[in-house]
């Protein structure tokens, strides 16, 4: 079942990497879900009163599974460098499931902010928030880890990869505040430019500014916008996730992982079975 698991993985990475045009053209998703008789919205997000009752001030404490209802702005106009960028990244597609240069399909880390769509794998994924001392920690079923949110009234990086500064990550460096008393807002920089804003392969530099705003609405349902201001790359900022995230029922994680050993063999066996490791013609 491990092998089927990885298999499935990695195949449906490749459904999301040409799923970028359907998720602009969706529309902002309002109100929140009805009830189900059968105890469910759709599967993994639980019956919820209806209506749902209020929600707690300044709190997020616990597991969410989303994003549910995924929609992007329309891309802005990139720079030059942006477009050279672009370039660069070649998705899989259905027609060629391990093709292009995906960092994921040989298990790289999916970074931030990509690993928010990532979450949509199953359409179950879960985001745990988990208040510390002087900080607020943001667990991810999809790979099992975790982002620290600083909340002790430090500065970002002014950069990164220079003399005297830190070295870009993965996932960035990351403050965070209470905007009132249901809006919690993340601002991210200095995240590695090897990976890919989504599943659309859209570039990034070290430069650019992320900004994550939770916001409660009710009881059982959280919304979230992330924007990017990217200069180097786009000619102005734009909303690259907006979605809805549900209280999961049972409060526990699933473990889902991309293992490298299966990425390997489902390249080498049902993806490329010609016996062309590299999967080019």
């Amino acid at each position: 079942m491990r092998n089927l698991a990885g298999v499935v993985m990695v195949t449906v990475s490749a459904v999301l990497a040409v799923s970028s045009v359907a998720i602009a053209q969706q529309q902002w998703p309002t109100g929140v879900p009805s009830a189900s008789s059968a105890g469910y919205i759709k599967e993994g997000i639980p019956k919820m009163p209806d209506p749902p009752g209020p929600a707690p001030k300044r709190e997020l404490t616990g597991a969410w599974v989303g994003p549910q209802n995924v929609m992007q702005d329309p891309l802005p106009p990139m720079t030059p460098a942006g477009e050279a960028a672009f370039k660069q990244h070649k998705p899989k597609t259905l027609a060629q499931p391990w093709g292009g240069n995906d960092p994921y399909q040989v298990c790289d880390p999916l970074g931030f902010p990509r690993n928010l769509f990532a979450q949509a794998i199953s359409f179950r994924g879960q985001m745990w928030f988990e208040p510390v001392p002087n900080r607020m920690t943001i667990l991810y079923g999809q790979q099992r880890v975790w982002r620290d949110v600083w909340m002790d009234g430090r500065q970002l990086p002014a950069k990164v990869d220079a003399r005297g500064y830190p070295d870009a990550r993965f996932y960035g460096y990351s403050v965070g505040h209470w905007e009132d008393d249901s809006t919690f807002v993340i601002d991210t920089t200095g995240v590695d430019d090897r990976t890919w804003v989504d599943e659309g392969a859209h570039p990034h530099s070290t430069a650019a500014h992320f900004q994550e705003r939770y916001t409660r609405v009710d009881q059982y349902n959280l919304r979230l916008t992330v924007t990017i201001d990217d200069p180097k790359l786009y000619t102005k900022p734009w909303a690259l996730l907006k979605a809805n995230y549900y209280w999961m029922k049972d409060q526990d994680f699933i473990e889902t992982f991309c293992v490298p050993s299966e990425a390997l063999a489902y390249r080498d066996k049902l993806a490329n079975p010609s016996g062309n490791a590299s999967g080019v013609k």
